[in-house]
């Protein structure tokens, strides 16, 4: 009996399921949670029904895994942006674009199109809220690891940063709809003038790019 077999079954497996959560990325990314639909979906995976029901335990199971990985993509990506700064690779007129253009990218469509999907479905929405608590918790790292701000408590400067997270959410919302050069360019000029005056940029460290994950759980929603 080949020694192998059950590691190379593992390895068909975690790229089965890999592949079957790319797919439900794209389809929401470019068809919207309204438009997620079974079989598209097994096409573009190259995988069988019976695939998707043997590692997940209903299509909403799958979309769940999938806004996990989108979450935690997002992070990875947002803190590579602060480590080109902190690093002095970048200035800080290129973080705010580098970091505008993440919150109007594809990553962050398929967060608000699961958001959209979590208002209509009880099981989304439930599902999803360990995701969600470290993703607020990676986003107000992304910011405190990033800057200081010696003039405000900490309190205060959470309060800063979220607002801070919530006009780039907005300017992403808006975005959206079309792209304006002109509009693009006077929202970073004043974010940095309102969002970044005063900031300190903190020193660079090597990051925990796996902290960044939290807690993953399984496809029938257990922790592990």
């Amino acid at each position: 009996m080949d020694k192998k077999l059950p590691t190379a079954r593992i390895r068909d497996s975690e790229k089965t399921v890999a592949a079957l959560k790319r797919a439900a990325i794209d389809q929401l990314i470019s068809n919207g949670f309204a438009g997620l639909s079974i079989a598209p979906l097994l096409k573009k995976a190259g995988v069988s029904r019976g695939a998707l029901f043997h590692h997940f335990a209903s299509k909403d199971a799958l979309v769940v895994a999938a806004f996990e990985d989108v979450l935690a993509e997002f992070a990875i990506c947002l803190t590579r942006i602060s480590q080109r700064l902190r690093s002095g690779e970048i200035g800080l007129e290129e973080f705010v674009t580098e970091t505008s253009a993440a919150f109007a990218s594809d990553l962050f469509i398929a967060t608000m199109e699961m958001s959209l999907g979590m208002r209509v479905e009880e099981f989304l929405s439930e599902a999803a809220q360990d995701a969600i608590v470290v993703w607020r918790e990676n986003l107000l790292r992304f910011w405190t690891d990033t800057f200081d701000l010696p003039a405000l408590s900490q309190a205060e400067q959470e309060t800063h940063w979220a607002i801070a997270s919530n006009t780039l959410r907005g300017y992403g919302f808006t975005n959206s709809f079309g792209h304006q050069e002109v509009a693009t360019r006077h929202m970073r000029q004043g974010f940095a003038q309102f969002f970044l005056t005063g900031a300190v940029i903190k020193p660079a460290i090597t990051p925990d790019i796996s902290a960044l994950q939290g807690k993953k759980t399984t496809n029938s929603g257990e922790e592990k």
